[in-house]
């Protein structure tokens, strides 16, 4: 293929030329060498593309097609150039990441509207997911990073590498109209007769929940609702009395539900949260970049 590219740019540098011996001068290649690879490629076409004359060489209607689709070619080869110079400098591509309900519904997208900023042609990929199937992902080429609780990350080979970030807390939440808020302050005990909304994708922090009720002798809760959506499990609050438990970093998009903090001092989990990728994705501009952000922004973890 590359062999044809080449002779795809003499056959222009010719035609535009209109002259075999000033082409070839610009193209640094002897004129017996110019003619030679023109012949070639006549010989693999099984066409004449020029008219030769003492005054030069001037396209036959073959030559003419040809020279329309070659202009086409070499204006998608200076793109690919251009292209592969901007994704290796990081100004463009496409980075691929999976992260949990903290990372993709709040933080995220905060990292990334700063670095589109600076990189306004890159283009970036959420797919939300979670630890245990971080690890699947990378096998199966579909992500170059994951950010999430570290302690939910599968064990991969050291060919990874997992950075923490931040620690994240957890909260009991339910709407501002539910009756615990009447309480000044509310124990486990006041949450056991309640129903319960929980981010089924989130399986960690549901079995942390139901991990604090039995360590404390209570019967561990069962969702009402297991839904795939934080949205949905919000919704559910405003329209029910049911509470949740989420990431402490939710509480910016709970709100506009009406959906508050509950009044009360304990936390079910405190997890720290970071990044995983492959060392060899460090080569790549626009991951490092990212990375930078990231470290910048909620790199507290020492």
């Amino acid at each position: 293929m590359l062999r044809s590219l080449r002779m795809l740019n003499y056959f222009l540098a010719a035609s535009r030329a209109g002259n075999i011996h000033r082409a070839a001068r610009k193209l640094s290649l002897t004129q017996s060498g110019l003619s030679k690879s023109i012949q070639q490629l006549e010989a693999e076409l099984g066409v004449t593309l020029f008219e030769r004359s003492s005054r030069g060489v001037r396209l036959t209607r073959f030559g003419e097609a040809l020279y329309e689709r070659a202009a086409q070619v070499e204006t998608e080869c200076e793109l690919i150039e251009r292209e592969m110079a901007e994704m290796a400098q990081g100004r463009r591509g496409n980075l691929r990441i999976a992260a949990g309900a903290v990372w993709s519904s709040v933080l995220l997208p905060q990292v990334l509207s700063l670095l589109h900023a600076k990189l306004p042609s890159a283009q970036f990929t959420i797919i939300r997911s979670s630890g245990p199937r971080f690890a699947d992902l990378f096998d199966e080429g579909r992500i170059d990073m994951a950010l999430g609780s570290l302690e939910s990350f599968s064990p991969v080979d050291d060919t990874f590498v997992y950075e923490p970030l931040s620690e994240i807390d957890t909260l009991f939440l339910a709407h501002q109209d539910h009756e615990l808020h009447g309480n000044s302050e509310i124990t486990l005990n006041d949450l056991v007769d309640c129903s319960w909304s929980m981010f089924r994708l989130d399986p960690e922090l549901v079995r942390r929940v139901g991990t604090l009720f039995a360590a404390n002798g209570l019967p561990r809760p069962q969702p009402t609702l297991l839904a795939d959506s934080v949205t949905s499990v919000l919704e559910m609050l405003r329209s029910s009395r049911t509470v949740t438990c989420l990431p402490s970093p939710l509480l910016s998009i709970a709100e506009p539900f009406g959906v508050v903090p509950l009044p009360i001092e304990i936390s079910p989990w405190t997890f720290q949260s970071g990044v995983m990728f492959r060392r060899t994705g460090l080569r790549y501009p626009l991951l490092a970049d990212l990375l930078s952000v990231l470290r910048e922004r909620y790199g507290r973890v020492q």
